[in-house]
């Protein structure tokens, strides 16, 4: 595979930075509350599972609280980005259409964006952390490996989809349908001490159990997290982004006939 152009690299990485700052200013424009909704939604499922699973029907987990945070702010970066990345190409027929526009800038911008406002939520994640007296400990600097692997991995899927919807548009409805799917074989307001053996067998082959425990090794108990866990998720996030990628760059080329 060569490399492209320094030029190319440098007018991407622009369009994506335009792309990024475009959809973070646009997203809250009119809105009375602005970018506290970027905090202010996750804040809602919290205090609603915390109200069910804590105070209704008590799961008994430890630092419930920052459990179910770390879950919910950990799955909103993935699956807002693969229902946004659906649409990215299919919505954007004009950028498409321009000779030097770099198609792949779209799901990346996406992916980017979406990392953007779940950095906008950690002051708050920090506050509930501290609040319920979680641990920090040097494995704090392993919180950068999980980023880049959940990065490669939403970015691998975001590049399927994208393509994908070009040419089967029903992955707008369907995509939706298997996220939901996805969000209850995740524990998020839940944990791994709740699944059956037999259940559990199967969920461990899901990416982003492996991470969301591993955010929560690193952030609420101050722990590594398990270093074999991380190098598969790292390994396979990485030989499905070269995948999807070299699937989009085939397909990249019907576009405008799709479109």
């Amino acid at each position: 595979m060569t490399l492209p152009p320094r030029r190319t690299v440098h007018h991407t990485i622009d369009v994506i930075r335009v792309l990024v700052w475009r959809d973070q200013k646009s997203r809250y424009t009119n809105t009375l509350m602005g970018v506290v909704w970027a905090v202010a939604s996750p804040v809602l499922f919290l205090l609603t599972f915390y109200l069910l699973f804590r105070v209704i029907l008590p799961l008994n987990i430890p630092n419930y609280a920052s459990h179910v945070f770390v879950g919910l702010v950990v799955w909103s970066w993935f699956q807002s980005t693969v229902l946004d990345s659906v649409g990215c190409i299919v919505g954007n027929p004009g950028a498409v259409n321009q000779p030097r526009f770099p198609i792949a800038a779209l799901p990346i911008a996406v992916a980017a964006s979406h990392f953007v406002t779940l950095l906008l939520t950690l002051p708050l994640l920090v506050a509930i952390l501290w609040f319920e007296g979680a641990s920090v400990g040097p494995a704090l600097f392993a919180l950068p490996l999980l980023l880049v692997c959940q990065f490669l991995f939403v970015l691998a899927v975001a590049f399927l989809v994208a393509a994908l919807n070009v040419r089967f548009r029903d992955l707008n409805y369907i995509a939706p349908i298997l996220l939901q799917l996805g969000y209850f074989a995740t524990p998020i307001f839940y944990d791994l001490a709740s699944i059956p053996p037999r259940a559990l067998g199967v969920l461990q082959f899901n990416p982003m159990l492996g991470l969301m425990e591993g955010y929560r090794a690193v952030l609420i108990r101050g722990e590594w997290p398990d270093p074999a866990v991380l190098v598969a998720v790292f390994v396979g996030s990485a030989l499905l982004l070269a995948a999807t990628w070299r699937y989009f760059q085939r397909a990249r080329s019907g576009f405008l006939e799709e479109l």
